[in-house]
């Protein structure tokens, strides 16, 4: 079942001469050179976003609330003791009042306000100081106090079990708080039901109180003396047990950030995993490969050595699966081997880890499967994946681009177009953003005012350079006079939108007109061929290219005939004379080549409509796979992506792999959502043949399941191809081409014929291509 790749005449002779006559004589194709792309004001941010990249600095917001717990631990006495043992931190609290009283990071995150002024508050009258800040942030408390059992407020993790639990110290400690009975009542309820729901709760063992075995808890303790990295629960620990390696623990974060404490450290490794991932979204990342490459080789070296900090947590691990595993790294999916079953997850992590943002990475990781055999990968993706939709359906997620992110996601992970969603992640990207454990926190080494501005600023770049690419591509369509035939389809916009999203950087102008070109001359053909064409027409358009003359005077037999074969022997001539000057080769031969097999293989599909015995599906998808077009599109595109490419390698037998394995994907992905109007109009495709081979025996619904897991073999062999280094010469660039094709498949036919019916492709469209980002005014 191969592809086939049909020779011409050995007496023809194709040279990449101009040619003159009735020829197409389009505009020289506009080429935004790499170093037109950075301005001066971009190099700066450039030099900004490198040295973030590698000085491996983690920037984070301070937390009032694991600062004040801190600011609780006694002297080193520790029991009896009327001395902080970190003074320090409550001259902190004492400098960081908000001007209306509370302390906190978001004044609209009311229950985190809350529970970060009350723990300030307690902090300050155990030592007895700030009794006029006391004063202020009681009234603060007073003032929002409604929010503490309010549903509709986010929520710090572990709130309903921490804040409770401070009103109560705040009785030992005899300090009378503004709030209403009933409101404490209502709160105390809440905590006892939570802790007898009986989860893991370890992480907001400082919210426990005598429910808390602390001995016990103190086997959670990492290497680095902490529990589950949280400033907060290490001083409660300490507080209660007087443990060393607690102390040293808080000793070594203060150190780092002198008068206060983040609400989670250390965040090194998953900071720069996060910022990697970032950089990726939202499009950037061209600009950063060395360094990129410098941090995923030495997160593949603490892998190797199983890091404690990348495995201690869920999102680290899983987020650093994937990019390592999606860049070629080895890296085992048993390591996520712990999370498969649902409810053993939410049993045994805590709730720090135990979020619908875990979950979403749990998920993405799932997607990075390889081999048919993973199955920790396929059992990891089915529970997340129905998860998720049940928050959605439940309206659980409170944070909105939260929400949309997970949409995004589940709608169609595998059609996620690279431009597209770096337009939506530019669209979310907030400098002030945050996130929020036990308390909210700002993260500026991955969301920062360098990042914002440059990724923005790129992003319109390349939309200028996506208009000009638009213009070129209808003023061509024109000059072929394709615009006067009156029938199929004018895909014009719509391959202009796949290559732009699919091969984002301006530099790529060439390839992406190429590709763009190409789809338009196979979808006329496809329709001339299917529809509008007498079978003699069809076979005048082979002969005519098989022929290919460097002076054409042939008898055409019809003004369509005339179009479409001058429009393709005038692009092809084109092309071959742009490649020639990028490769140093004519790749004229490779191309007419091209064309005679994927219109030979829309004959085949011809004939099998027409004979009385179906093929079978072997047969079938022995030229399917050919007719989708992805082979012709992507095997001339490639040309232009700025490497050299032998002949041997374009048409050797891992290009010959790699394109098939793509082109059954869009091919059956295609078969599904066309089935049902194919089968009214008497045609063949492969939920139809398999139907035919069972006999009847089974239901439409089984046989596109058995489709579907044809297309999800398909995809794994498309990526392990595409990582594969070992014994191949395929070019990551092109490779790069080959896998966005497959993606191109995912975001055309997975929830209908976007092809043909554009509805989500319009609107992608337009904010890729018409839309551009607002850009602040810089001082």
């Amino acid at each position: 079942m191969s592809g086939g790749y049909i020779p011409l005449s050995s007496h023809t002779n194709h040279s990449c001469k101009k040619t003159s006559g009735h020829g197409f004589q389009g505009k020289p194709v506009i080429v935004a050179k790499r170093n037109l792309n950075v301005s001066a004001t971009d190099g700066n941010f450039i030099e900004k976003i490198r040295e973030r990249l590698n000085n491996g600095k983690v920037e984070i917001s301070p937390s009032a609330y694991d600062t004040a717990w801190v600011a609780m631990v006694p002297s080193r006495e520790y029991s009896g003791s009327k001395q902080p043992c970190f003074p320090q931190c409550l001259d902190w609290i004492m400098e960081s009042q908000n001007p209306d009283g509370s302390w906190g990071l978001h004044p609209g995150l009311a229950k985190d306000s809350l529970s970060c002024t009350l723990a300030c508050v307690l902090a300050l009258h155990k030592w007895n100081v700030g009794q006029q800040l006391v004063q202020r942030g009681l009234d603060f408390i007073r003032s929002n106090g409604w929010a503490a059992c309010n549903e509709v407020q986010s929520s710090p993790i572990g709130f309903n079990v921490i804040f409770p639990a401070m009103i109560n110290y705040a009785k030992e400690l005899d300090l009378t708080l503004p709030l209403s009975s009933t409101l404490v009542d209502s709160l105390l309820q809440v905590r006892d039901s939570e802790i007898r729901r009986d989860r893991n709760l370890e992480y907001v063992a400082e919210g426990l109180g005598n429910f808390c075995n602390w001995k016990e808890i103190l086997t959670r303790q990492t290497s680095n003396g902490s529990l589950f990295n949280s400033p907060a629960t290490t001083a409660a620990a300490l507080i209660h047990c007087h443990d060393d390696k607690c102390f040293q623990y808080l000793v070594s974060v203060l150190a780092v950030f002198d008068k206060w404490v983040p609400t989670v450290y250390p965040l090194d490794i998953y900071t720069r995993l996060c910022v990697v991932d970032t950089l990726e979204r939202l499009g950037v990342s061209r600009f950063f490969g060395h360094e990129i490459g410098c941090i995923l080789d030495e997160m593949y070296r603490l892998w190797q050595r199983k890091e404690e900090e990348i495995f201690a947590d869920v999102s680290c691990r899983a987020m650093a699966f994937r990019l390592l595993r999606m860049k070629g790294y080895e890296v085992s999916s048993d390591e996520l081997a712990a999370y498969v079953d649902q409810e053993h997850f939410f049993e045994t992590v805590s709730l720090q880890m135990s979020g619908v943002d875990t979950v979403l990475e749990l998920y993405r990781a799932s997607q990075a499967r390889l081999h048919e055999d993973e199955t920790t990968l396929e059992k990891l993706h089915a529970w997340t994946s129905t998860f998720l939709k049940q928050q959605l359906l439940s309206k659980t997620i409170l944070d909105k681009r939260l929400q949309k992110q997970v949409e995004y996601d589940l709608k169609n992970f595998h059609g996620i177009l690279d431009r597209v969603e770096n337009r939506r992640a530019l669209d979310l990207y907030e400098i002030g953003d945050y996130q929020v454990l036990k308390a909210a926190y700002r993260f500026p080494t991955v969301h920062n005012e360098d990042i914002f501005l440059f990724s923005k600023q790129d992003f319109n770049i390349c939309q200028a350079q996506y208009r000009k690419d638009l213009d070129q591509l209808e003023r061509w369509y024109a000059d072929c006079k394709l615009d006067t035939l009156k029938y199929g389809r004018n895909v014009v916009r719509v391959s202009h939108f796949l290559t732009s999203a699919m091969l984002g950087d301006p530099s790529l102008s060439e390839a992406r007109v190429a590709f763009a070109k190409t789809i338009v001359l196979v979808t006329r053909m496809d329709d001339f061929f299917d529809h509008h064409g007498s079978r003699e027409e069809s076979l005048r358009i082979i002969e005519l290219i098989r022929q290919w003359k460097e002076q054409p005077t042939s008898v055409y037999g019809s003004e369509e005939v005339e179009i479409l074969f001058t429009a393709l022997y005038n692009t092809v001539n084109d092309l071959a004379e742009k490649a020639y000057v990028r490769q140093g080769r004519c790749i004229k031969s490779v191309l007419i080549n091209l064309w005679i097999e994927i219109l030979t293989s829309f004959m085949s599909e011809m004939d099998s409509w027409t004979v009385e015995t179906a093929p079978s599906m072997d047969e079938y998808l022995s030229f399917a796979w050919v007719s989708i077009g992805c082979r012709i599109c992507i095997l001339t595109s490639i040309h232009f992506l700025g490497v050299k490419l032998p002949e041997d390698v374009v048409m050797s037998p891992e290009s010959t792999s790699l394109c098939r394995h793509v082109s059954l994907v869009a091919r059956l992905l295609n078969d599904i959502q066309t089935f049902e109007k194919e089968q009214k109009e008497r045609k063949l495709n492969s939920v139809s043949l398999q139907l035919a081979a069972h006999k009847g025996a089974i239901s439409e619904e089984d046989a596109i399941s058995e489709i579907e897991k044809l297309v999800e073999y398909n995809r794994r062999k498309l990526l392990q191809l595409i990582l594969q280094t070992e014994g191949s010469r395929m070019p990551k660039e092109c490779k790069h081409v080959f896998w966005q094709s497959g993606k191109i498949g995912y975001y055309l036919y997975s929830h209908g014929d976007e092809f043909t019916s554009p509805q989500q492709m319009m609107e992608d469209a337009k904010s890729l291509i018409f839309q551009p980002l607002s850009l602040p005014l810089l001082d």
